[in-house]
């Protein structure tokens, strides 16, 4: 789980998936980890609190029903020359969903793209406040996810290599790339206002820095 927008790209934790209890509980491997990642973000964070999920499967009753009802809506807006596409309809319902104990908030944006194809992407939300705008831009912002906090991790952090095989020691290394990380983009966005190049290149005159410091008296100090 991770930061997603103009901040930096944090990581917030993490788990793995446990093919012989998710196969006993009937729990899909990524579905099931999910599940745990939410619990242990709230344990350690406190205030997570809202949620916006994306409404792909039809094996909730209750989310078929709300489908079928927004389907018959007129847009609750529609934006022109919005991030790329022609034209976006958004459609907007309140429900109330099975096990949940507050209303959800059922939403549809339908993009038509320059070259005449169409997408669509439905979420559902506990945000009852926030813009379409906002959700919007983040539902889209989960692939920000993958483009650009994965691709850093693997390129620039060694997350591509399995360095150890015992459990308990890849739990560990993993802890420790994700915080190496967020103390680089910390640094990078924080410090050096993203005036940089490569993540690589700064850790080289990092390391440049300090051999000066170690073997050149030019750049030695006391902090007598």
């Amino acid at each position: 789980m991770s930061t997603i927008g103009d901040t930096p790209t944090m990581v917030l934790g993490f788990d793995q998936q446990r093919a012989g209890e998710e196969i006993l509980s009937k729990e899909e491997g990524e579905l099931g980890v999910a599940k745990r990642l939410i619990v242990s973000i709230k344990e350690d964070y406190g205030k997570l609190a809202d949620v916006v999920v994306r409404a792909k499967e039809n094996n909730i009753k209750s989310l078929r029903q709300i489908k079928k009802e927004t389907n018959k809506k007129e847009p609750k807006v529609i934006w022109y020359d919005k991030d790329g596409y022609e034209r976006v309809e958004v459609y907007e319902s309140e429900y109330e969903m099975e096990h949940v104990d507050q209303a959800l908030k059922f939403v549809k944006f339908t993009m038509k793209r320059r070259n005449d194809r169409y997408s669509q992407i439905m979420i559902v939300t506990t945000l009852m406040e926030t813009s379409l705008h906002t959700l919007f831009k983040m539902i889209r912002g989960r692939w920000d996810i993958e483009n650009s906090i994965f691709n850093n991790l693997k390129t620039e952090c060694g997350l591509e290599h399995c360095y150890i095989h015992n459990g308990n020691a890849v739990e560990a290394i993993l802890c420790l790339i994700f915080i190496a990380s967020n103390i680089m983009q910390l640094f990078l966005t924080k410090r050096l206002r993203n005036r940089y190049g490569t993540q690589k290149e700064i850790v080289r005159l990092l390391f440049k820095g300090l051999y000066f410091l170690k073997y050149r008296k030019e750049y030695s100090f006391s902090t007598a």
